[in-house]
């Protein structure tokens, strides 16, 4: 699928019969990913101890492809100095980008197919955003962010949980090698987890692009807000601190009808311990299964010995 832009006011299909291709889109929406915040990292303790008091994001580098009848007279127009304003009418945004190369080139007479490689050097923040209206149902979330359920910016996740309940790795203590000995002495006296990081498959969805644009917003902008966020996982009824790191993977799958758009969000655990669980019977979507005689009762799952 191609869509049509426009860069620095120009309609790119009328001088140079070129349309971006859908990777093209999916890339540019692509939140920045976080520069690593300074951290420490203490033997003794579990996790990390992270400074989020000045969150930054890191420039973007895009390889968006085209297709056009005059590749040629499209990389000339981009390769004047300064920045472009790419504007995609079906997402009702615009960009402003620096050329930095091309990739790949294919040529198929009497068109061609190539990408280009470009540097979003300002990543642009929102501030003042509005509360969130999807103006869609959105499952209800399994998921709480300080508090704010997922299904509240139009987002549920897809997938994730295996990963995101896996326990971090453990912390490496003194180990001891003696050439004279078989094996290695380990300090077993102490035992803490590292911190870790789980991506989550989620989905975006909203009744219109505008609705869109203000649930992204508020979504990723509370993300990098100062200071650690809060993940609740209501099926286990635990919290976990953590911060935004990256996104990746999106794709539009809607533009038309409902806008539904899937992405990946990566999240670093700073302290991650799985406490004593107690495990009931539940349906797939999360919701607890219980008895028909008190519609209370739920269905203990442990394994007891």
């Amino acid at each position: 699928m191609t869509y049509p832009i426009y860069i620095d006011g120009e309609d790119i299909f009328k001088l140079f019969g070129a349309s971006i291709l859908s990777e093209g889109v999916n890339e540019l929406l692509t939140f920045p990913s976080l520069k690593e915040p300074p951290h420490n990292d203490w033997p003794e303790e579990d996790g990390i101890e992270v400074d989020l008091s000045e969150p930054i994001l890191n420039s973007r580098e895009l390889n968006i492809p085209f297709c056009a009848n005059n590749a040629n007279g499209l990389i000339d127009f981009l390769s004047t100095p300064g920045y472009h304003i790419f504007n995609i009418p079906a997402l009702g945004k615009e960009w402003k980008l620096r050329l930095v190369s091309q990739g790949s080139n294919n040529y198929y007479k009497p068109f061609s197919t190539f990408s280009l490689a470009f540097s979003e050097d300002s990543p642009v923040r929102a501030t003042n955003y509005p509360i969130p209206t999807p103006g869609v149902i959105v499952p209800i979330s399994n998921y709480e962010i300080d508090n704010i359920p997922f299904s509240r910016y139009g987002v549920f996740v897809s997938s994730g949980k295996d990963d995101l309940l896996k326990s971090p790795s453990v912390k490496k203590n003194l180990l001891t090698e003696i050439l004279e000995k078989d094996g290695s002495i380990y300090d077993v006296g102490h035992l803490v987890f590292n911190s870790k990081e789980s991506t989550l498959q989620c989905v975006m969805a909203a009744s219109t692009i505008p609705n869109f644009w203000k649930c992204y917003n508020a979504f990723f902008n509370d993300l990098i807000k100062q200071g650690e966020r809060f993940l609740y996982i209501k099926s286990i009824k635990e919290e976990y601190p953590c911060y935004y790191t990256k996104s990746d993977g999106f794709e539009i799958v809607s533009l038309t009808g409902t806008v539904i758009v899937k992405f990946n969000l990566t999240l670093v655990f700073t302290v991650f311990r799985l406490s004593n669980t107690e495990y009931i019977l539940a349906a797939e979507d999360d919701s607890m299964i219980v008895l028909e005689r008190d519609g209370i009762t739920c269905i203990d799952m442990n394994v007891y010995k």
